[in-house]
């Protein structure tokens, strides 16, 4: 029996049976395309590439862009790229390999992406990457993963955008739920091979970044899209919000219903099914909930400036088996506990895993982000190749995200924030 890292490496990946792929298109369509309102506008024919390679590159608004994506390729099949781990999920294991998803893992270099990628392209095929490498945690989009430039640079063949407006509004990363409503899909070309043979990678990554960046909280102040929000649209929206920004107090944030206050000093704000934030009576909050995210953000930053700068809590420590796929949709077994701790160094890991002492250390230079693909009860890492899972005690999650990446960029790690993000509070 094949070991699971076994099994994704001998993977025969290549272009889906357009047949299939076609009918899964058409059965999607018809049971998510009117629930989620979808509108799409293509301001160039995707049947001008037939038989030609091509890349998609679109912004990861949610967990469902795959459809949105592949309506607005008109059904062209499509190599989606996904995270490795998303294969060894028991309900997602046969489809993923039936219809050749690429896999990678997340965050770090994997040379089989590009094997895959490279053969898909040979074969006048689709590849489509979400160059962020996780659906959007904010509402809006987080810089491209380090080396997306190199990567549509060296394959020199038309790139195509699809750019997602609402994905996160049905999709939110603090709740489970599918908040049906509307969702814009457009579809434009980004990049010829001549543009890309006369830009350098850091070029390529700017425009990439400029187009794909979308806040959907700031969109639908104009749009006016109503979701079905079950009647709590903030519901875990503290989750991402922790720090009331009028008395500074972390983690005491609450969100349910329809609002989101401070338990400390009632600060807060409401949010309707159109999700327009109006803050609470004698409230001091940002002007939407990316916002208040970046003005998050710019507090690590200060605290992480700081040498002394230490971030530690107790965890609960998850890893995939490497005899069998993960069962009842989880990502991971629970497999130890222990503290996690954060420095200016990086991130280490002090415990036990199977009943025994276990100790893990990732410099900084080497953890440019985490992972949430889920939702931010979680985040995960590779340590030496494998998938490694911490689960904090608290609801701190979004705080460890931001600290580890500001660590990574005041010590000059390669993935920099986006030029036009400002700092200063």
């Amino acid at each position: 029996m094949h070991s699971n890292e076994e099994s994704v490496k001998s993977l025969k990946c290549k272009k889906p049976n357009p047949v299939l792929y076609r009918i899964l298109m058409v059965v999607m369509k018809l049971l998510k395309y009117k629930q989620y309102g979808v509108e799409i506008t293509r301001k160039v024919d995707p049947n001008k590439y037939k038989g030609k390679p091509v890349i998609v590159v679109s912004n990861h608004a949610s967990r469902c862009d795959y459809l949105f994506v592949g309506f607005a390729m008109g059904g062209r099949p499509i190599n989606f790229i996904a995270a490795q781990n998303e294969f060894l999920r028991d309900h997602l294991a046969f489809i993923l390999r039936l219809m050749h998803v690429i896999p990678k893992k997340n965050f770090v270099p994997d040379l089989q992406t590009i094997r895959f990628s490279s053969k898909i392209i040979k074969q006048n095929g689709c590849v489509c990457l979400f160059p962020e490498g996780m659906n959007s945690i904010s509402g809006a989009q987080q810089p491209v993963a380090i080396g997306t430039g190199k990567f549509l640079k060296h394959y020199g063949v038309p790139v195509l955008q699809v750019k997602i407006k609402g994905g996160f509004l049905t999709n939110p990363k603090f709740c489970l739920d599918e908040r049906y409503g509307k969702i814009c899909v457009e579809l434009d070309e980004l990049f010829t091979p001549e543009q890309l043979s006369q830009m350098s990678e850091e070029e390529i990554e700017t425009k990439l970044n400029e187009a794909n960046y979308h806040n959907d909280y700031e969109w639908n102040k104009a749009a006016r899209n109503k979701y079905d929000c079950h009647g709590h649209p903030a519901h875990n929206l503290h989750q991402l919000l922790y720090r009331c920004p009028k008395c500074g107090t972390e983690f005491h944030m609450k969100g349910e219903g329809y609002e989101i206050k401070c338990l400390a000093c009632g600060n807060g704000a409401t949010l309707d099914d159109t999700y327009d934030f109006k803050p609470l009576p004698g409230s001091e909050v940002p002007a939407d909930p990316v916002r208040w995210f970046e003005d998050e953000r710019r507090f690590v930053r200060k605290q992480v400036e700081d040498e002394s700068f230490t971030l530690r809590e107790h965890v609960t420590l998850g890893a995939i088996p490497d005899d069998r796929y993960m069962k009842d949709m989880k990502n991971c077994e629970t497999v130890g506990e222990g503290m996690l701790t954060l420095d200016r160094r990086g991130l280490s890991f002090d415990g036990t895993r199977d009943n025994k002492e276990y100790h893990v250390f990732i410099a900084s230079k080497n953890l440019p982000t985490v992972g949430m693909n889920l939702d931010v009860s979680f985040f995960y890492t590779y340590a030496s190749g494998e998938f490694l899972q911490f689960t904090p005690d608290g609801e701190t999650t979004v705080k460890w995200l931001q600290c580890i990446e500001e660590v990574h960029r005041v010590n000059g790690g390669k993935w920099q924030n986006f030029p036009f993000f400002d700092y200063e509070i």
